[in-house]
């Protein structure tokens, strides 16, 4: 008797959790489309809280370079920033190789230097590692490089014109230093 009850019981509990999951999955299907239909260049809240999920894992399993592809390629700088704040530049930015490729350094130099009024230390951190493994004779990379540390030069100018009293104006002199360096090697 009780086995039946149990047996019964795990069936409505296996058929409300299948439920449940079709549900889900025909909302992220919507959200999806109407996304695309909508041809928004913002994603929607469904699919962003889902690009977070899917971070989240991978840096639980320590996939520390699928989480910043993963962040990347979300073209969502909270995400980018999330990460940084989740990850110690140093397990990124080894002594010895850098874990990411050199167009995702490359990636995470462009995001991060979008906006550098806001978490400005933490920008700073793996904006200075990533310059310092930044390769400019990558094959893959370095005909993008010119642009990408132009605009980050632009971005460093208008910084330390904007906030020469910041604590980090001196930190972001060194990283225009070391672009200006970059572009002309």
């Amino acid at each position: 008797m009780q086995d039946k009850i149990a047996l019964t019981i795990a069936e409505l509990v296996s058929e409300q959790v299948k439920q449940g999951l079709k549900n889900h999955v025909a909302i992220l299907e919507d959200s999806v489309l109407n996304a695309v239909r909508s041809r928004a260049v913002t994603p929607s809240p469904h699919v962003i809280d889902t690009q977070l999920v899917q971070i989240q894992q991978a840096l639980a399993k320590g996939q520390i370079d699928v989480a910043f592809q993963q962040a990347l390629s979300a073209s969502d700088l909270s995400l980018v920033v999330y990460v940084c704040e989740k990850v110690n530049p140093q397990e990124v930015f080894g002594l010895d190789k850098c874990i990411l490729p050199q167009h995702v350094t490359l990636s995470l130099i462009q995001q991060l230097s979008a906006d550098l009024t806001r978490n400005t230390e933490l920008k700073y951190m793996y904006l200075q590692e990533a310059l310092l493994n930044l390769s400019t004779s990558h094959p893959l990379t370095k005909d993008h490089i010119p642009a990408i540390l132009k605009e980050l030069l632009k971005q460093l100018n208008n910084f330390i014109m904007s906030n020469s009293t910041h604590k980090c104006a001196r930190n972001m002199r060194m990283l225009q230093m070391i672009t200006q360096s970059l572009l002309k090697s």
